[in-house]
């Protein structure tokens, strides 16, 4: 999936006042052409796991940033995440420029993704496991919102990854809904990246699982290897699962 540059090349402009990216309801993203045409708004883009294996597979769920849309903020975690299972990416409740975006409410975004999680399990049968704890990822704003969602996830979430947002984790939080690992990542010139940097440290010393994952010479938004860059932190986070 071709990330689309143009959008972030703004968001890193408007990074002082604002977080960017965009997720989408159920239509089926088939892996060999995933950019195909977009879903209806309220729609979700679904990533279905790659190779042979049978039976029920867990979910990792991605939520975009300010005003931003699906193909866009999952592109670089297709490969990764279905490799170990389903990637879900729904879209924030409001417009926005042409996007969407979240409430920033945990029960009303929480229950956004329940449901498309939800709605992929009764569409799929017995494909998804809707009941594994799954991993939670969020750009920008939506790793806010990924956030208060883990905060209030009661066992659902046990991988939290947050990428470019200034949010600050409650590590008694977290740990009380479960979550055992934590990846935090930003590139070097985003404005984000030092406050993540102290909440790696904050949640490691809290006993909370975490590392702090740098996107190298970069602003607010995805650099051109995001995906290699994400590959293992992925991986990690998914482990402790």
């Amino acid at each position: 999936m071709r990330f689309e540059r143009g959008p972030a090349r703004r968001a890193r402009r408007m990074a002082m006042i604002c977080t960017f990216v965009g997720l989408a309801s159920m239509a089926i993203a088939p892996l060999a052409s995933p950019a195909g045409p977009p879903p209806p708004p309220g729609g979700v883009f679904v990533y279905a796991p790659r190779g042979a294996a049978e039976g029920q597979r867990p979910v990792t769920v991605l939520l975009h940033g300010l005003c931003g849309h699906p193909e866009s903020a999952c592109g670089p975690f297709v490969d990764v995440s279905t490799e170990r299972g389903w990637l879900v990416c729904p879209r924030g409740e409001d417009p926005c420029g042409g996007g969407s975006r979240w409430r920033l409410r945990a029960d009303e975004d929480g229950r956004l993704v329940d449901d498309a999680v939800g709605e992929l399990a009764r569409d799929q049968g017995g494909r998804v496991d809707a009941s594994a704890a799954r991993v939670l990822v969020g750009f920008s704003l939506g790793g806010i919102a990924a956030v208060r969602i883990a905060e209030a996830g009661g066992g659902r979430y046990v991988g939290l990854v947050v990428i470019a947002s200034q949010v600050h984790p409650d590590a008694a939080r977290l740990a009380k809904a479960g979550v055992s690992r934590v990846v935090l990542a930003a590139g070097d010139y985003d404005i984000t990246s030092a406050p993540l940097q102290d909440d790696a440290r904050a949640l490691n010393r809290a006993g909370v699982a975490t590392r702090f994952v740098s996107l190298g010479k970069f602003g607010h938004g995805y650099p051109p290897d995001m995906a290699e860059r994400m590959r293992e932190p992925m991986e990690w986070v998914a482990r402790g699962t």
